[in-house]
C-alpha cells in the first residue's frame, strides 16, 4: 500500500472510531440523569431538593453531551475528505458537514446550558419559598429549544450524509438513512409545534443512532459493497 493511501486510512479510520464512540457518549449522556422538570410541573415546589439529589448526574450528562459534540467534530474532518464518485469524477463528501457542525455547536449549547442550570441549584431554584427565579426559567426554556432546534440541521446533516456518502454506504443503507432525515424533520417540526412525540421520539433517536455509527465505520472500513468503488475513487 502506498504511503499516502496509508496515511489516508489511518486518518479515516482515527474519524471513523470518533464518529462511532461520540454515538456511544451522547447515548450514555442521554439516559444517566432523568429528564429535567419544569417549573410548572413541580410538585409541592421540590425543585431544589431534585437538582441536589441529581446535581452530580446531571453535570454528568452535560459533560458526555460536550464530549460527544467535540467528537463528532472529529468525525465531521474525516467526512470531510471522504471521496465518493459523482459523473465519474471523485469529489469530497462536503455538504454534510456545515449542517452537522452547527448540531454539533448547538448540542455544545445545550451542555453549557445545562451545566448552568444546574449551577443554579440553590436558592434561585426554591420554587416552594418564591416560585421559580428568571434565570432559572430562562435556562430550562432555553435548553428545551436548542434541544428542538438542534433537530433540524441534524436531520439535513443526516439526509446529506446519506446522499454524498456513497463511497461508504451500500445505496439501500443511503436511502434509510434519507428516509431517517425525513422523520427527523418532522418530529423537529411536531416538537416545536406542542406535540408530545417523547415514544417516538426515543425510538427515532436509537435508530438514527445506529444509522450515524454505521456511517461512521462506513468511513474507515467501507462496506464489502463499496469497497470497490472507495478504492477506484481514491485513486
Amino acid at each position: 500500500m502506498p504511503a499516502a493511501s496509508a496515511a489516508r486510512t489511518g486518518r479515516d479510520r482515527v474519524a471513523a472510531v470518533a464518529g462511532m464512540v461520540s454515538v456511544a457518549v451522547f447515548a450514555a449522556g442521554q439516559y444517566v440523569a432523568p429528564a429535567l422538570v419544569w417549573p410548572e410541573e413541580q410538585v409541592g415546589g421540590v425543585q431544589r431538593s431534585f437538582y441536589a439529589l441529581y446535581e452530580g448526574r446531571l453535570l454528568a450528562e452535560a459533560i458526555l453531551s460536550g464530549v460527544a459534540a467535540g467528537l463528532f467534530l472529529l468525525f465531521l474532518g474525516g467526512l470531510w475528505s471522504l471521496p465518493e464518485r459523482d459523473g465519474g469524477r471523485a469529489r469530497p463528501a462536503r455538504v454534510a458537514v456545515a449542517p452537522g457542525s452547527v448540531t454539533a455547536g448547538l448540542v455544545l449549547l445545550q451542555a453549557a446550558v445545562l451545566a448552568a442550570l444546574v449551577s443554579l441549584r440553590g436558592s434561585e431554584l426554591d420554587v416552594q419559598a418564591q416560585g421559580s427565579a428568571w434565570a432559572a426559567r430562562a435556562l430550562f426554556y432555553l435548553q428545551e429549544a436548542v434541544g428542538q432546534v438542534a433537530l433540524f440541521p441534524f436531520a439535513v446533516f443526516l439526509a446529506a450524509a446519506a446522499v454524498s456518502a456513497s463511497g461508504a454506504l451500500p445505496r439501500w443503507l443511503a436511502l434509510a438513512g434519507a428516509a431517517l432525515a425525513v422523520v427527523v424533520g418532522g418530529l423537529a417540526a411536531g416538537s416545536l409545534a406542542g406535540l408530545d412525540i417523547g415514544p417516538a421520539g426515543q425510538l427515532v433517536f436509537l435508530v438514527v443512532s445506529a444509522f450515524v455509527a454505521v456511517l461512521a465505520a462506513g468511513v474507515g472500513w467501507p462496506l464489502a459493497t463499496t469497497a470497490g468503488r472507495r478504492e477506484e475513487a481514491v485513486r
